[in-house]
């Protein structure tokens, strides 16, 4: 009851849901460094999204503990980003029928690499890592080719200010990300 920033990340999720960046689209990932974390967001997130927006969640960690609240999905990894991103992942050469999908992923960087997740237009970062590349392999999960988003959107929650004080992540990450485009082709942001 006590979690503001819990109740920030609801508030951020309600909006997208009502509003969508792109329409129809209700999909969002939401990635945190920490299992425990993701587990405890899951905990929260999925009856909340369930009863308050009739949406499916699911959670991928890659300690064994992934789950969805769509009934009728295994807990393996593929199911269930197939149920999540049907489109990239070619569900209908798989499954003719189009069947429920789930648009709430939360996850852990196990798949900040090397998966297609374009159906999704909007991604949270709920904790930041310190390395920028693993932020930007995060978003590469939606900013990709053969998206069908015209518009994406990455939300990224900052450590409060006393502790960015003590480690000063916000600055560091920005920076690197600043010499990361600058040694690129300085064209994308």
């Amino acid at each position: 009851k006590r979690d503001a920033k819990l109740h920030r990340l609801q508030a951020i999720i309600e909006r997208k849901c009502q509003q969508p960046l792109n329409p129809g689209n209700k999909k969002v990932i939401i990635f945190t460094a920490f299992a425990d974390t993701a587990q405890y967001l899951y905990q929260h997130i999925a009856p909340w999204v369930s009863q308050q927006l009739g949406l499916h969640t699911a959670l991928v960690t890659g300690a064994g503990s992934n789950k969805s609240t769509l009934a009728g999905v295994s807990s393996d990894l593929n199911n269930l980003l197939t149920a999540f991103s049907p489109v990239s992942k070619e569900r209908s050469k798989v499954n003719d029928s189009p069947g429920d999908e789930i648009d709430i992923l939360i996850a852990t960087d196990c798949i900040s690499e090397g998966q297609n997740l374009q159906d999704c237009d909007f991604l949270i970062n709920y904790d930041i890592h310190w390395n920028p590349v693993r932020i930007i392999q995060r978003f590469g999960r939606v900013d990709r080719l053969g998206s069908k988003n015209s518009t994406i959107q990455l939300v990224n929650f900052w450590p409060n200010m006393e502790l960015d004080e003590y480690i000063n992540l916000e600055a560091r990450v920005s920076g690197r990300m600043v010499l990361l485009d600058i040694s690129a082709t300085g064209e994308e942001n």
